[in-house]
């Protein structure tokens, strides 16, 4: 989707589309992107959220959380830096300004451009970005996480790991506060937007923290459904410090960043809760809410489709839109199809179906991401600009051949890594595994079954719902032995 979204756009651009005479073909490709961009960026922060729960932060403490995270993340980062993105840049001189190294001459010399460009790198990290943002993410969200996978599996409270926890999610929210402050000095935004986000951003995690503990208790199935609304409610909060201006990159940028913990704070305690909530969702499911629950996702879905063109922002900083009202509808829009998503291929997609295509295209989604603007390019400048291939055939050509060059790389590199870390073996999560309230419930029913069965057919009724009766009861059974014999 993402590979789709970047292509979509830099066809139009290499075709050089004109869009005063095909303002048909402007509308359509802009209400694609508003519609994919959506959904694209908090599904994968919300996945991302899902992932770490297999974490065990009961054996494994936050220093090996953190030094996995460099490695899994921040080490690919520099890499992708450059191995991808300066050649990126470095290709896009020609028809880019913005790559250039000082905005105006176009520097041949490969190595003087990137002497050039790394100084400044970080203001031209394009589709890089998500990586810093995704490691911010989960520093920020360690602490939640302990805490959630130590509520859902009914862990006792401990007064030194469980204050030490709350403990180290204030500190790791005051230090991302510290950036927001000292970075985003422009005219006051720092008090007026950046600052007053994170402190929502605090609020959105005292909710999560608090009212777990009513969906931890032997019922939580009846809470736990609920907790789903914290993440849309959040949003709707965060959307009071939205402002389109532009040329306000970094506070943009930091603003997504509290939007997507909020995404991965949800997906991590949607993942804690699964089998809760999937019992509270039953039950639900037997009520007249059921039916409704059709219409009300039509209903949602019409009015949260991005479909105004006008006072939009910039189409790849979320939320879009500049009205409020706006705004708080596209975020409960993203909610409504993160859900939907989540809960369809849970039910239809926990399978491998192929063992060889699932290798692949799961084991090349890191790989794919970083190389895949640079192919793009390459296309573009290459391929598209010179032979004045149209928009429609270029972008075909761009998408489907980015998809063949990741695979054609990845698969030598992938062998050659193999050899030197050969791959863990994996396992399917069974989502229909019962919580232990469920089975102690389907064991009072069976027992009471038994006993009507029993009943029924006029033999000694056992009492299997209480298989070691008290001292009263066998007192009381002794009596009336007594009184028989005499």
């Amino acid at each position: 989707m993402v590979i789709f979204i970047h292509c979509l756009v830099n066809a139009a651009d290499a075709a050089d589309v004109n869009y005063e005479k095909n303002m048909t073909v402007k509308q359509k490709e802009d209400g694609i992107i508003k519609s994919l961009v959506q959904i694209g960026i908090p599904m994968f922060f919300y996945i991302s959220g899902i992932a770490s729960t297999f974490f065990d932060t009961e054996k494994y403490h936050y220093g090996i959380f953190v030094g996995g995270k460099v490695l899994r993340i921040l080490v690919p980062f520099v890499i992708g830096i450059f191995v991808f993105l300066i050649p990126r840049l470095y290709f896009g001189q020609t028809y880019e300004d913005y790559t250039r190294v000082d905005g105006q001459e176009i520097t041949t010399d490969y190595w003087e451009f990137t002497r050039g460009t790394l100084p400044t790198i970080y203001l031209k990290l394009s589709w890089l970005w998500y990586l810093p943002a995704l490691f911010i993410d989960l520093i920020i969200c360690y602490p939640l996480l302990r805490w959630s996978i130590r509520r859902s599996r009914g862990i006792p409270f401990d007064p030194l790991v469980d204050l030490g926890i709350i403990t180290l999610q204030i500190l790791t929210l005051f230090l991302w506060a510290v950036p927001n402050y000292y970075l985003i000095t422009t005219d006051d935004y720092n008090m007026k937007y950046s600052i007053p986000a994170v402190i929502t951003l605090c609020w959105i995690f005292f909710a999560f923290y608090v009212l777990q503990l009513l969906a931890a208790r032997p019922n939580g199935h009846v809470f736990a459904v609920w907790l789903k609304l914290i993440g849309p409610i959040g949003s709707v909060c965060l959307n009071l410090w939205k402002t389109q201006t532009r040329n306000m990159n970094l506070y943009h940028i930091f603003l997504m960043i509290n939007y997507d913990a909020v995404f991965f704070s949800q997906g991590c305690v949607d993942q804690c809760y699964w089998r809760k909530m999937v019992k509270g969702r039953k039950d639900l499911a037997d009520t007249a809410l059921a039916p409704l629950a059709v219409v009300f996702f039509l209903f949602m879905y019409s009015l949260t489709s991005p479909m105004n063109f006008s006072k939009m922002g910039h189409l790849f900083f979320y939320p879009l839109y500049e009205t409020y009202w706006l705004q708080c509808l596209y975020t409960s829009g993203t909610w409504l199809w993160v859900y939907a998503i989540i809960w369809t291929m849970a039910a239809t997609a926990n399978e491998k179906f192929n063992e060889t295509v699932f290798n692949y295209v799961t084991g090349a989604s890191m790989y794919a991401y970083l190389s895949h603007y640079f192919f793009i390019i390459l296309f573009g400048v290459f391929v598209i600009r010179p032979y004045h291939i149209d928009f429609v055939p270029g972008v075909a050509l761009m998408f489907f051949g980015t998809q063949a060059l990741i695979m054609l790389t990845y698969i030598p590199l992938n062998y050659l890594y193999e050899l030197v870390f050969p791959p863990k073996p994996t396992k399917k999560m069974e989502l229909d595994e019962k919580t232990p309230e469920q089975i102690e419930e389907e064991k009072e029913r069976e027992a009471a079954a038994a006993k009507a069965r029993a009943i029924e057919n006029g033999e000694a009724a056992v009492d299997l719902e209480n298989d070691h009766p008290d001292d009263e009861s066998k007192l009381s059974k002794s009596v009336v032995d007594k009184r028989s014999n005499k």
